[in-house]
This record gives C-alpha cells, structure tokens and sequence, in this order.
C-alpha cells in the first residue's frame, strides 16, 4: 500500500497525542521529521516504500556534517525508527521490507563530563541561604520586600531538592503541595509517565515550610491566588524550567563554579549519582532513584564520574609500586 511521507508523519503524530506521549516527545519528533521529508524531498523520495537504508544513512551523514554530534543524530535515527514502526503496525509496509532494520546505530563518543564539587555544591548553597536572611525593608505599595524573600527562600529550596534527591528539573518544577511531607517526595508522572517516591531529608522540609511562610506573606499581602505547585513565579504562575536555568546559572557564576564546568539544574543530577557511587550505593538503587528505565542511562551518567580517587586507589596497589 502506497502511502505519503507526509500523511504517515501526520498520521503518527496524531496517533502519539493520542497515546499521551508527553508534549517535549511530540514536538522533538515533529521537529525531526520535517527535517527528514525536506531532505527525502530534495532527492524526490515521496513515499514511504520508496525510502531506502542508503537515504536513511545519507541523511545522518548529511546531520553529521551539519555540526550534529552522534547522540543528536541518534536522536533522530530514534525517531526515524518510531516513522517506520508505526507504519509496520498500520501495515503500510511489510517488517522485513522495512529499510531502518538494516541502518545501525552512530557509535558515540564516550566523553567524560565534568561535575560539581562538594565545595562548589556548599558555595552555592552557602550563597542562596545566606540571601534568605534579606531584611524585609519595604512593605508599601508591591510589597517588594516580601517578594524578595519569597523569591530567595525558593531559589534555595529548589538548590537543596535538587542536590538532595537529583530529581529533573521539570519533576521539580511540577511537584504539587501535597506530593510532599516531612519524610517524603512523591514525584508524580516524571519522565515515561512513570510515578517514583524519594526521600525527603528534615533540612529539606524545614526549608520547605520557611519557603511557604514566605510564599503566603507576600502573596496574601498583594490579593494573589497562586496555583497549587510549590514552585511558583511572582505572579502565581507556574515557575518555567527556563527561568530556573537562568536563576541557578546566575548562582553559580556567582560564586565563581570553574568554567568546565556546565552550569545547570541537570548538573546537579550528575553530582547527586556521583555523590551515591562515591558512598558505594548499588548502581541498581541509583538508577530507581534517578527514574532511569534503563541500566545503561545510568550508566552513562557515571561516566561523567571524575575517577581521581580510583587512579590514586590503583596507584596504591600498583603491582611495580609494590615489589620488594
């Protein structure tokens, strides 16, 4: 059956909203694919059937050269899998006349990315509390001081949930008042639609409480409902991963995090699963608690580990440094 390039992406498309794939899902996908029917346009390939592995490999060389690395591409090839999948189940096109079985995978540069330090985790921290003792100076018309604090009392509470639980950003953005309590974090509908429970430690929730004393003074005081997230704006809205990226790279220039260094709320995951390798927690725990729906994710995210203490540890026990 002859079918569209066109009409199969739509197609597919339609049927992820319908199956409730998450929105970032969609749009990556819809995104990728345009990409891909340009390029297959461009060498008049319209249809599904008339796709071949060459065209698929064609057009990764083609993103290659475009400046994409191996996992963006990956990336695409990921979605152009999901394409031709979907039109194998509609029966567009026979399993084994399907092209994307005979194209592999990018092999990815195995890269090591750099953390923080527990020195630079406490210097950000150290910064963002310190900020949470601003005296309330003025409390006339805005109610300014009371949005400052307010302002500051979040930014460190998501620095410590962040740092404590190595949750995504948009878990933490999303959490709503009741998903917490003084021993808990229930994380609902995180990454895959997947509910997970972490723990909640008492500095955690201690901050948690001064943060809401200063969320209902300053939104009572201006006649502001906020909605029901516990990450708010000023404005009782819900608080944008963007503007939290914005705020934690502010924080971290601030104190001066070394320039290697990639400034950002996802960092704090990479720290939160190094920080529990280093305490010899079992990889299979770090990966329930990161969300992680694959072993080899986890994986990854340790290989971001600075092993300096591993070298020193084989250096120690270095067969030449210990000959008689």
């Amino acid at each position: 059956m002859e079918i569209s390039i066109q009409s199969a992406i739509q197609e597919m498309l339609f049927d992820n909203k319908a199956r409730g794939l998450s929105k970032n899902t969609i749009i990556f996908r819809e995104k990728t694919l345009k990409i891909f029917s340009v390029f297959l346009c461009q060498n008049y390939i319209l249809n599904i059937n008339e796709i071949k592995p060459i065209h698929i490999k064609q057009y990764l060389v083609d993103r290659l050269e475009c400046g994409y690395s191996e996992t963006t591409v990956n990336g695409h090839l990921r979605v152009i899998r999901a394409l031709f999948s979907y039109c194998i189940n509609e029966e567009y096109i026979r399993y084994e006349e399907a092209p994307i079985h005979r194209v592999k995978w990018i092999q990815e540069k195995k890269t090591i990315v750099n953390t923080f330090t527990d020195s630079e985790i406490k210097m950000m921290l150290h910064y963002t509390r310190k900020r949470t003792f601003h005296t309330i100076k003025k409390t006339g018309k805005g109610r300014t001081g009371f949005c400052t604090k307010f302002v500051n009392e979040r930014n460190y509470l998501l620095l410590l949930i962040l740092t404590d639980t190595g949750m995504r950003i948009n878990e933490a953005l999303s959490l709503k008042l009741e998903n917490i309590n003084d021993s808990q974090i229930i994380i609902k509908s995180g990454k895959g639609k997947k509910d997970r429970i972490v723990h909640c430690s008492p500095l955690v929730y201690k901050q948690y409480l001064k943060y809401n004393r200063a969320k209902e003074n300053y939104f009572s005081s201006n006649g502001i409902v906020p909605i029901e997230n516990i990450f708010v704006t000023k404005f009782g809205k819900k608080y944008d991963y963007r503007l939290a990226e914005k705020e934690i790279y502010k924080i971290g220039k601030a104190v001066n995090i070394r320039d290697s260094i990639r400034i950002s709320p996802h960092t704090f995951r990479h720290y939160f699963a190094q920080k529990l390798v280093r305490e010899n927690v079992d990889i299979y725990m770090i990966q329930k608690l990161l969300g992680h729906a694959s072993i080899k994710t986890t994986e990854i995210y340790l290989r971001s580990l600075n092993i300096e203490n591993e070298i020193n540890k084989v250096i120690k026990y270095s067969p030449l440094q210990n000959l008689d």
